[in-house]
């Protein structure tokens, strides 16, 4: 795994693409989830250096270079546009090109919808665990009152806050290499969005590295593919 610390988030020049980079070893490591798709609680046996230092990276809003089931991925905290953009500066990619945001549980995709605009805040918040401590007791209420809203409305109180018809999808194809178009949580910023439109990608990583580093930081990461822009 290597992580990517860009010095400055400046505009895309050459000087902004400037990095200290630091390379951490993942691969003696044993990762076991507590839950296939709703929590994304884990433990980790062996060598976790990079877990630790992912985590502060990330939600020090920085760029972490991150291995997926598809490519590598260069992350940043999808909830800050500052961060976002630093993910622009550093691939040269044009800032009007959208970014997928990867999530580590359906939790922490539903919370998404309970957040205001401008979470990126201090303090920052903790998603994608069942862990008051870390989440907060009211974020796990409103998780709470939208499942009963729903069975309240006939539903069965499973992801109300995603249209159903993804449900089928979702339990058949996540984690793994499939993106859906979801309506923009407000505290999404556009510049996730590349400044236009109403959606957002998402995708639900299957690689262990991945949702591990994103569920550590408790934060949705925007990732593209961690290449220059425009080339391999």
């Amino acid at each position: 795994m290597r992580l990517r610390t860009l010095c400055t988030m400046g505009l895309p020049t050459a000087a902004a693409r400037a990095f200290d980079t630091k390379v951490v070893s993942a691969a003696h490591t044993q990762l076991a989830f507590s839950s296939a798709l709703d929590d994304g609680a884990f433990t980790a046996a062996g060598a976790a250096e990079w877990v630790a230092a992912s985590r502060h990276e990330l939600r020090a809003n920085r760029c972490v270079a991150l291995p997926t089931e598809t490519v590598y991925g260069l992350a940043a905290n999808a909830l800050d546009a500052r961060a976002v953009q630093a993910i622009y500066a550093a691939k040269g990619r044009p800032s009007d090109n959208p970014l997928i945001v990867h999530v580590s549980s359906m939790r922490m995709l539903r919370a998404l919808y309970h957040l205001p605009a401008g979470a990126a805040g201090s303090p920052l918040p903790f998603l994608g665990t069942a862990n008051a401590a870390l989440e907060g007791a009211r974020l796990q209420a409103q998780l709470l009152q939208a499942e009963a809203d729903d069975r309240a409305r006939g539903g069965d109180g499973v992801w109300p806050e995603i249209p159903r018809v993804y449900h089928a999808a979702i339990r058949r194809f996540w984690p793994g290499a499939l993106t859906l178009v979801l309506p923009r949580p407000p505290c999404i910023p556009m510049q996730v969005l590349g400044g236009h439109g109403v959606t957002v990608a998402v995708r639900f990583p299957s690689h262990p590295v991945a949702r591990a580093a994103i569920s550590a930081c408790g934060l949705p990461l925007a990732a593209p593919s961690a290449n220059t822009s425009g080339r391999p």
